[in-house]
């Protein structure tokens, strides 16, 4: 390598000089036949979304900050995983990657010099103002007025960013990795909902060791920075990698063992204050070469994690005596959502969210628990009964995806916007960005399944499911939600035998998913079984008093003909089976 640590450290700065007095801000830009979105951090090739992985993309991020120069092979590691210490196999991948989501181009724009590193070699030009934007949304100025969430006035983002380091690309600031913090020197610091969630849960993730037989060290190093970057975008939590625990209130260990021609991982979370264990898992697997491992290890252990913390948080706050704070309402909001059986529990954490905005208006963690109760409201899944606001939720999602455009729940919440205004079509990036934003969500997965499955591109939908089951196998909801997808995917197919009996599995793993009841009641309608369908369909109304054809429709909004077709067939069973039209008919 040609550049030393110290020359590297000084350069990165420099760039982001040179960049500011070269541009105040640039939006996007163009090179070949991509376009590249700073602000929503889209990569496009003619006006087609190509989904990047963090890491990619940051990478990507860096080289448009320094076209046709030769970028050292040190320079790029340290700009994408800071004081880690990674092999240039890392590297080598994340190039490669990047290489193949371009396509026959990715070659031919990122060039390899051997032992010296990479250069980008295209010309990058900025859009000008003038030029339409990048997402399909905003390409007709009139589709823009009606589904863009940035039609609606911008809220001032707010001032603190996390992520796993920071860049600068053609004056935009890139997250990608670590905590920053950016705040006037001269202002005082109000209280800040997400950033004191983030000091409750944070978190020193230490190197892997050896077990009791050594496994490969790329798999060992790999996974180290695999989960740290998934728990960074999963979770708002301070993050740090270092081989010492000191510097948060929690330590995540593990150790990888070679067992014949598999691997076996286990992962464990202490308390840095008292050393108790708070979190452990234990992962096999047959292949030690599959190249997945590292990201299903990461996955499953920001998914697990994250349940833990609520448990903790729980128990905390169930102390007699105790006083809530914004933070403490705000967590114990998510947890009336993630855990929601009743309409009562859907109202109870919509109130926590509204008394936590008091105190900090710009929480991102507070705005979208609001906008996923308002979205809850909408669907009627627990029995709430049709919000008498529905654009309420329509300003919340706006709201929420203006401060964090990149936040996973509000990508989700804003997606549930386009599809309740019946454009599934431009609901499906925003359901996939957010997949790829964070994979260790489950919610994400199964709503990107679904969309995927109104679009008519039901074959894709299988491994969202089987992600979001090895996820949140642990959660009975995530379960039962999962096997109701599943079923729908199936009925779809025509195998309403498989549809019946996913629906059931879905029953067995949450005995009060009404909507599950309406799948079999539907079902038996179909195939004549009145009795059945009947008993099925008091069971569903029981649960969910407020359903109707017509709710129905709205939450399924047709999408491709296959899709419509078993969406009719769908209604006439449901007609069949005694739902009613109209809520005036309850």
């Amino acid at each position: 390598m040609n550049d030393e640590p110290s020359t590297i450290k000084e350069r990165i700065p420099q760039t982001i000089a040179s960049l500011r007095a070269r541009a105040e801000v640039v939006a996007s830009v163009r090179f070949a036949d991509f376009e590249f979105d700073f602000q929503r951090d889209e990569l496009r090739r003619d006006g087609v979304l190509i989904p990047l992985r963090p890491k990619p993309g940051a990478l990507l991020r860096y080289l448009l900050a320094n076209p046709r120069r030769l970028v050292s092979k040190s320079e790029l590691m340290e700009h994408l995983w800071g004081d880690v210490v990674v092999t240039d196999d890392s590297l080598v991948q994340c190039v490669g990657e990047l290489r193949s989501r371009m396509g026959d181009q990715g070659p031919k724009l990122i060039t390899t010099h051997p032992r010296r590193g990479y250069r980008f070699e295209a010309e990058v030009r900025s859009c000008s103002p003038e030029e339409p934007g990048l997402a399909p949304d905003t390409a007709d100025p009139g589709a823009a007025a009606s589904t863009s969430p940035a039609t609606i006035t911008r809220v001032p983002p707010r001032r603190t960013w996390r992520g796993a380091g920071l860049t600068l690309a053609l004056g935009v600031f890139a997250i990608a990795g670590g905590a920053v913090y950016l705040r006037p020197a001269t202002a005082p610091t109000p209280y800040r909902i997400d950033d004191e969630i983030a000091r409750r849960y944070s978190l020193v993730v230490m190197p892997f060791r050896d077990g009791t037989a050594s496994a490969p060290k790329a798999v060992r190093e790999g996974m180290v920075d695999e989960i740290a970057s998934l728990i960074t975008q999963r979770q708002n939590a301070i993050v740090i990698r270092s081989a010492s625990p000191v510097g948060a209130r929690y330590a995540m260990s593990g150790t990888v063992s070679a067992n014949g021609a598999g691997i076996v991982v286990s992962v464990q979370v202490k308390s840095v204050a008292d050393g108790t264990i708070v979190w452990s898992e234990h992962y096999d697997y047959p292949d030690r070469n599959d190249p997945r491992i590292n990201l299903d290890v990461a996955m499953r252990t920001a998914g697990g994690l994250r349940l833990r913390q609520l448990e903790l948080h729980k128990a905390r706050v169930s102390a007699p005596g105790y006083r809530f704070d914004p933070a403490d309402l705000t967590l114990s909001g998510w947890e009336d959502i993630d855990r929601r059986q009743t309409a009562q529990d859907v109202s109870r954490g919509k109130a926590r969210f509204e008394e936590a905005l008091k105190a900090d208006p710009e929480s991102v963690i507070a705005l979208t628990g609001l906008g996923a109760a308002l979205m809850s409201e909408r669907f009627g899944s627990s029995g709430e009964p049709a919000p008498r606001d529905v654009d309420e939720s329509e300003r919340v999602a706006a709201k929420a995806i203006n401060i964090a455009p990149n936040d996973t729940v509000a990508l989700i919440n804003w997606a549930n916007v386009l599809l309740f205004r019946g454009q599934p079509a431009l609901a499906l990036p925003f359901y996939e960005k957010a997949v790829l934003r964070a994979p260790s969500n489950p919610n994400a997965h199964l709503r990107y399944a679904t969309i995927l499955l109104i679009v008519g591109r039901s074959g894709e939908t299988q491994p969202q499911i089987e992600d979001a089951m090895r996820i949140g196998h642990r959660d009975p909801r995530n379960m039962a939600n999962a096997y109701f997808v599943a079923s729908n995917v199936a009925f779809v197919a025509g195998d309403d035998e498989k549809a019946y009996a996913l629906a059931l599995r879905s029953l067995a793993e949450r005995p009060t998913f009404g909507s599950s009841y309406a799948i079999l009641a539907s079902i038996d309608a179909l195939h004549g079984r009145s009795a059945q369908a009947a008993k099925n369909m008091a069971e569903h109304r029981r649960l969910m008093p407020y359903s109707t054809i017509e709710r129905y429709v709205i939450n399924n909004p047709s999408g491709s003909d296959s899709y419509l077709a078993s969406r009719n067939r769908m209604v006439e069973g449901l007609r069949a089976a005694g739902l009613p039209e109209h809520l005036s008919m309850n």
